[in-house]
């Protein structure tokens, strides 16, 4: 099991990043978008959200636990939700001109995927999100050349679609 959380009185988003060894703009949005089951904070200051310590440490102990045991398989609905992510990307990287403000928060939503793909199993789905996430491990300094590298990723798309689909269960054929 990974080392204890050094116990602190109060967190901010720096705090809990650091507790579970994630960049701070991926805490930031677990919180704007209230996944990861991550606590309401205890208060706002100019600086941002704050939690005591003890509202945020049985979150922080369950995150870490979750990331310290044996790695899971992606689920199929995991699997497509990156698939629609990363096409959202592709759509607006072929947009003239870009909206760089929009591109910005698409990369940060599947960004936001990436230490879930990173954890999983090493089976054949998990290894066709990773690649399919691959892209995103840079920041997009030349447009072009990383506009090249995600729509080459997309042709990993339709294996991970079949792959998620066999684990699906049966939609039902009412129409």
């Amino acid at each position: 099991m990974g080392a204890r959380v050094e116990r602190k009185a109060f967190y901010g988003i720096a705090e809990i990043a650091d507790a579970l060894g994630l960049n701070r703009q991926l805490v930031t949005a677990w919180r704007r978008r209230r996944s990861h089951g991550i606590p309401e904070p205890d208060g706002e200051l100019s600086s941002g959200p704050i939690w005591r310590g003890t509202t945020i440490e049985p979150w922080i102990d369950v995150v870490r636990a979750q990331r310290d045991s044996p790695a899971q398989p992606i689920s199929p609905e995991l699997a497509l939700k990156a698939g629609r992510r990363m096409l959202r990307v592709a759509a607006l990287l072929l947009e003239e001109p870009i909206r760089l403000k929009l591109l910005s928060q698409s990369l940060a939503e599947a960004r936001e995927l990436l230490p879930i793909a990173e954890d999983a199993a090493d089976d054949q789905l998990g290894r066709a999100v990773r690649q399919l996430l691959s892209p995103l491990r840079a920041e997009p300094g030349n447009l072009p050349r990383f506009r090249r590298k995600v729509l080459a990723e997309l042709a990993q798309l339709e294996p991970l679609v079949d792959l998620a689909a066999e684990s699906l269960p049966e939609a039902d054929s009412a129409g």
